[in-house]
């Protein structure tokens, strides 16, 4: 219908009629040879959209299905001794956890390492494994005691890091922690379950407590508490910093912290050489003696008043 048009317009216009004519000549041509290749890439191209729609409907379908669900409730650990079964339990409902999680969710370790590692007790999420069709191999690293600090009536637990752990979750008659006890008669104010205990008396409880454990001094001198409540304050207090109680009431003598880096102090090594000194004379119960003093190059010590008796200084 427009041809026509188009003729009558070019023949009342000859200066246009060469360059129209060439035009459509060649826009005929250009679109006869793009028709069929453009039509069938087209085609194609809509294929392979709707093939790769139906893959990804078909893959949400069988991601979906129970097999591949993994619930936190049916979670098993295998915890230490020094953990109670309530640990066991409460793990398995952590507030910041999902009730069910697909094994193909993406980023699905970091999912469960996130809500775990806001948990008290749990120092680290060591690794998440997938075990196909629907477990999960989790490692977790709990905080452990390491020591019990009492103060008056109350007791609480820290572990190596002097974080403040919740005692209801662990067993109080564990031989590894239990003994020796840290004491103290001023404690710094109590920070919230899982954050650090600002108090150089218990931070330097811990520290001797790994030393003493380490050569095995506790029970070779059957020590019993490490009494920390003049922990820099020997300046004005002229006390020893620390002393050590054993079963005998003997009091032990250690002076400062190592962690004071008092320039003229004795390290723990050369203190420990002083107590084992004395333990050659008096045995290692040290049950003759009110108490040692192995602050100094030369020991000292002071056997228990008999009635009748003088008092012997070494």
């Amino acid at each position: 219908m427009k041809q026509p048009n188009i003729k009558n317009f070019i023949n009342t216009t000859p200066n246009f009629k060469p360059s129209v004519e060439i035009f459509l000549t060649k826009f005929s041509e250009i679109k006869r040879l793009l028709s069929f290749p453009f039509l069938r890439f087209l085609v194609f191209a809509c294929m392979i959209a709707l093939v790769v729609w139906g893959i990804e409907k078909v893959w949400q379908s069988l991601t979906d299905l129970n097999i591949f669900k993994v619930s936190p409730a049916t979670f098993s650990f295998h915890t230490p001794s020094w953990v109670t079964d309530r640990f066991s339990d409460d793990i398995k409902h952590v507030a910041t956890l999902n009730e069910q999680y697909g094994m193909y969710e993406n980023n699905l370790a970091q999912k469960i390492a996130d809500a775990y590692g806001n948990v008290v007790l749990i120092k680290k999420v060591d690794s998440i494994k997938r075990t196909f069709p629907n477990k999960l191999n989790i490692k977790l690293v709990l905080r452990k005691p390491a020591a019990i600090v009492k103060s008056g009536n109350n007791t609480y637990l820290v572990d190596d890091e002097c974080v403040l752990l919740p005692k209801e979750y662990y067993t109080l008659t564990h031989v590894e922690y239990e003994s020796p006890y840290i004491k103290s008669s001023r404690l710094a104010k109590l920070p919230l379950y899982g954050s650090n205990w600002n108090d150089k008396g218990v931070k330097a409880g811990v520290e001797l407590l790994k030393f003493l454990r380490e050569n095995n001094i506790h029970a070779l001198f059957k020590i019993l508490a490490v009494d920390v409540s003049n922990v820099c304050k020997r300046r004005s207090t002229g006390k020893s910093d620390i002393v050590l109680w054993t079963e005998n009431n003997t009091q032990i003598w250690w002076g400062c912290s190592s962690l004071c880096k008092e320039p003229s102090e004795l390290s723990d090594k050369e203190k420990l050489q002083n107590l084992l000194s004395i333990a050659k004379a008096e045995g290692t119960n040290l049950k003759q003696m009110e108490y040692v003093d192995v602050r100094w190059k030369k020991p000292l010590g002071k056997r228990w008043a008999k009635a009748n008796d003088i008092v012997e200084e070494r």
